[in-house]
């Protein structure tokens, strides 16, 4: 009991800080944005969008295209010897002569698709600084004229980097 007797004051002490009723305290009502009106975004004015690219994007994008089409098309061409020689130099000892000339065609190949890849970088900075001009407020927007291109490219790119990873790994590069 004495203990009790000691503990209540302490403990009253300590308790009475907890039921002050000065300061400032954060109202318990309702926000504005937690009644029953649903929130709505701001109305925005569509975006004009072109229905052809300006000239001198047109010449860019067509010189772009022809640039990796004749590149894709050169590709296609060595691509069948270098499966050949590629498939020939399979499990080739590393200093063969098959292993060596697979790494020179396969190397071949690789230079064949240059001018995808920078065709493909090309179009990239063009969409890039589309988009950091209609930011900036320039007006119309073709980007959606531009991307469909880079799309076809960069499959192709991307379908030329997997097949010479293939080859390569065949050859045991």
């Amino acid at each position: 009991m004495s203990r009790a007797l000691i503990l209540m004051p302490l403990i009253a002490a300590t308790l009475s800080g907890c039921g002050t009723a000065s300061g400032k305290f954060p109202s318990l009502s309702r926000r504005p944005f937690e009644g029953g009106t649903p929130i709505e975004a701001p109305i925005v004015a569509p975006v004009p969008v072109a229905s052809s690219l300006p000239d001198t994007y047109a010449s860019k994008v067509a010189a772009l295209t022809d640039r990796h089409a004749r590149a894709a098309a050169d590709y296609a061409a060595k691509l069948p010897g270098a499966r050949k020689v590629a498939s020939a130099a399979a499990g080739a000892a590393i200093g063969s002569e098959a292993w060596v000339n697979a790494h020179v065609v396969v190397s071949r190949l690789d230079h064949a698709r240059a001018d995808s890849v920078a065709a493909l970088g090309a179009l990239d900075n063009i969409v890039a600084s589309r988009f950091d001009a209609e930011a900036k407020g320039a007006f119309p927007s073709f980007i959606a004229l531009l991307t469909p291109v880079q799309a076809d490219i960069a499959r192709d790119v991307a379908a030329q980097n997997a097949e010479i990873q293939r080859l390569s790994v065949l050859i045991g590069l």
